[in-house]
């Protein structure tokens, strides 16, 4: 008992010696913050404490929209007309949104206007836009519904028949269990409004008969840069009228080829056709689907051939198994020109999982050029073995002749994925659109920006970048500090 005694008196002296007082106060000011923190939470824990403060998201349109309007003809004027009233718009926190962008479009353009349609006490004012200037009559002389409009619904009106309508949930990205994750008003507004102005509307088609499958994202895509959706089945049916874009997306079964002098029109033999009258194929594939004999013959005809294997990277990668890898814009003149218009708006980079590595090889009349590329730490895999090492593959690329035909190959299926799409992290919706843009001419709502709302999701980063940060917070940053106490020491033990 007296040693303790002895201990404590000891303390108490150190204590109080020069600045001794000092550090006593603020050790114990520290031990009750941490014991009073640690209560608080329990307590919290235990009875579900919180404080909420609900979020206040603003959303700023961009300039993108000047290109993207540049072939409208402005001397109409075109209202957004909400069926909600503005009261209301205003007081939801995420409805509001949309409403401010409008706003926002009105205001940056002289020939858009925004104004509101009670549909319970005008019910007559909303009727043209249920069922058309000119209501067509079914077999029974009642008018035939064209659209549904609710008080959740969007009016985007040119006059007569020249409108669109939507709802406000088509502006919101939605989870599977339809809760919101981000807010996409901006592309989809200025989307709509070109959609609603435009003089004409090229076709989109997509290949049927061999198991392809398509992201939504990808119609959607499609949509917003102005195309109609078609879908046509080559082994029985032509490429429909006003067709630019021909569309084979992951596709399980090959595609038919004719036998000479059989008369019978064969896939190939349309694709062929598509081409020669100046049309872009759009392939996106899967590296693992390789039983395409006739497709991948077509495909090294215009020197595109895709190489056994998939492309990994252990350092340019965003996941540990090396397959997701960060890809850059090749030094050509598609990749130098879908570069520049993607990054006038971004400095994100274009992601694909599990691509195969693209060979190059152009016949006479054609030119084929690497878009996307990888980088040189980059490998092939074949069944879990690597079989070249040489890197700085070429994972997208687009072939082209005099007439203005070409295609576009990327095989990685990932290029559409939700992950990839639905954010401001990679900039893979800017890079299908600027393909658009570049190989069918097409008018794209390129730079537009997604909010997200409420996410924690880490995103761009390699794993090499994680690497070289773990080693400077766990091995830099600790060795200098050693290094420099150990210095300071040295120094005052020997004054």
């Amino acid at each position: 008992m007296s040693r303790l005694k002895e201990t404590a008196k000891g303390l108490v002296r150190r204590a109080g010696g020069r600045g001794g007082i000092g550090a006593a106060t603020v050790i114990v000011v520290i031990a009750l913050l941490v014991i009073l923190n640690v209560i608080v939470y329990a307590l919290g824990a235990k009875y579900s404490w919180y404080l909420y403060t609900a979020p206040h998201y603003e959303h700023t349109i961009g300039d993108s929209s000047e290109i993207f309007f540049s072939d409208l003809d402005r001397g109409r004027e075109l209202k957004i007309r909400f069926c909600m009233n503005e009261e209301d718009l205003e007081g939801d926190s995420a409805y509001r949104l949309v409403l401010e962008t409008a706003r926002q479009f009105a205001a940056k353009y002289d020939f858009i206007s925004v104004d509101f349609i009670n549909i319970v006490v005008n019910p007559d004012e909303v009727s043209r836009y249920k069922y058309g200037a000119a209501p067509e009559l079914d077999e029974n002389g009642n008018k035939i519904k064209k659209n549904n409009v609710t008080k959740n619904s969007v009016v985007f009106d040119l006059g007569g028949n020249d409108f669109t309508v939507a709802n406000l949930p088509a502006f919101f990205i939605l989870d599977s269990r339809q809760y919101i994750t981000g807010y996409d008003g901006e592309r989809v507004m200025s989307a709509l409004i070109h959609r609603t102005m435009a003089d004409e509307r090229p076709v989109a088609c997509f290949t049927q008969g061999h198991g392809e499958t398509s992201s939504e994202l990808l119609y959607n895509i499609l949509i917003c840069a102005g195309y109609a959706i078609a879908t046509a089945d080559l082994a029985k049916e032509e490429i429909p009228e006003g067709t630019t874009l021909l569309i084979v997306s992951d596709p399980r079964y090959d595609f038919e080829t004719g036998a000479a002098g059989s008369g019978i029109v064969s896939e190939i033999e349309r694709l062929n056709e598509f081409a020669e009258a100046g049309g872009t194929v759009f392939a996106i594939l899967d590296p693992l689907i390789t039983d395409l004999p006739h497709l991948n013959a077509y495909l090294e005809g215009w020197g595109l051939s895709r190489r056994e294997g998939t492309v990994r990277d252990m350092i340019n990668s965003l996941t540990p198994d090396g397959y997701a890898v960060s890809t850059s814009f090749s030094s050509s003149a598609p990749g130098d020109a879908i570069r520049e218009r993607i990054r006038a708006f971004s400095d994100a980079d274009v992601v694909l999982k599990r691509a195969a590595a693209i060979e190059l090889d152009a016949p006479d009349g054609v030119s084929a050029e690497p878009v996307l590329s990888v980088g040189r730490t980059a490998s092939i895999w074949t069944d879990g073995e690597k079989t070249d090492s040489d890197g700085g593959y070429a994972v997208a690329a687009y072939a082209r002749k005099e007439n203005g035909s070409g295609v576009f190959l990327v095989s990685s299926v990932y290029m559409t994925s939700s992950d990839a799409i639905r954010t401001n992290g990679y900039a893979n919706a800017d890079f299908i659109y600027a393909v658009l843009e570049y190989s069918d001419g097409a008018r794209v709502p390129l730079g537009t920006t997604v909010m997200l709302i409420e996410t924690q999701k880490l995103e761009g980063v390699t794993r090499g970048t994680i690497r070289l940060t773990l080693a400077i917070l766990f091995a830099v940053i600790p060795a200098a500090v050693v290094t420099v106490g150990a210095v300071v020491r040295i120094k005052r033990k020997n004054r």
